[in-house]
Parts: structure tokens; C-alpha cells; sequence
């Protein structure tokens, strides 16, 4: 369950124009579609702050949970992801995203725990210190 008592602070955001496809016959836009826009940016997010990281490893998610608090429609043209990355272990982190409106508003907040994994060993990696300080470096805390 997500803690909405934990205060956090968002750093990255990133715009996700919407597209007809990603909605209902109502213009409603489907609660799928939030998955796929917290993926995005989750990958955007690691190019900016640890960019040696992506394409070396494989980030991969091993649990993910949303709270959706409003309907987005497609007429709204775009929405905004924020990301936070609150938790870092071994080799796995916790991502917080939400999705915001166009009129400001939260929409939806999810959060993520994702496992530093390496393809070719078939195995987890532990953060290197450097990925762990451009991370904190980027957050501004410890984590």
C-alpha cells in the first residue's frame, strides 16, 4: 500500500502528450495507459541521472501498485509525470511517480520497486556507489 503520509519531493517531471489511442470510447483515458506513462519516464529519468546505467543493465519491476484519484481525458492534450526515487537497497529501489493534470490536479500515484538486473549473467547487480551518489546528488537527500 502506498504510504500518502511520506512526504515526497519530485525532481524529474517529464510531459506525456496523450493520444487518441490511449483512451476509451469516451475520451476517457485508460487506467492501463498510467503504467505505460510511469514506464516512460522512469527510463527518461535514469538517462538524466544516471545515464551510464541505462543499456548496461536491465531495470526490472518486480512490483508496482497505483492509486487513481481522477479521470484524465484525451482533450486535455497532455499530462505531467513526476518521479522521486525514495528507497534504495542492495540492488533494488523504490520509485514514486504521479500523474498531474493539466489543471494541476494529482490524478494518480504509483509506486514501483524495480531489481538492478544484468541479462547476460541472468542475475540482480547491486547499486555502484557512483549510481547510488548521482542519485542522492539528484534528490537532494540520502537515501
Amino acid at each position: 500500500m502506498i504510504d500518502k503520509e511520506q512526504k515526497v519531493e519530485y525532481h524529474h517531471s517529464m510531459s506525456i502528450q496523450l493520444r487518441w489511442m490511449d483512451a476509451d470510447a469516451f475520451g476517457h483515458v485508460n487506467n492501463t495507459m498510467y503504467f505505460q506513462f510511469y514506464d516512460t519516464a522512469k527510463m527518461e529519468y535514469f538517462r538524466t541521472v544516471c545515464p551510464g546505467l541505462v543499456g548496461k543493465l536491465a531495470i526490472v519491476t518486480v512490483h508496482i501498485e497505483a492509486d487513481f484519484m481522477q479521470q484524465v481525458y484525451t482533450k486535455e492534450g497532455e499530462v505531467t509525470v513526476q518521479s522521486a526515487i525514495t528507497h534504495i537497497g542492495n540492488s533494488s529501489f523504490t520509485i514514486r511517480q504521479r500523474l498531474v493534470g493539466k489543471d494541476g490536479e494529482e490524478k494518480c500515484v504509483g509506486e514501483t520497486i524495480m531489481v538492478l538486473y544484468d541479462t547476460k549473467k541472468g542475475e540482480k547487480v547491486n547499486f555502484t556507489p557512483e549510481w547510488r551518489a548521482m542519485i542522492e546528488d539528484f534528490e537532494k537527500r540520502k537515501l
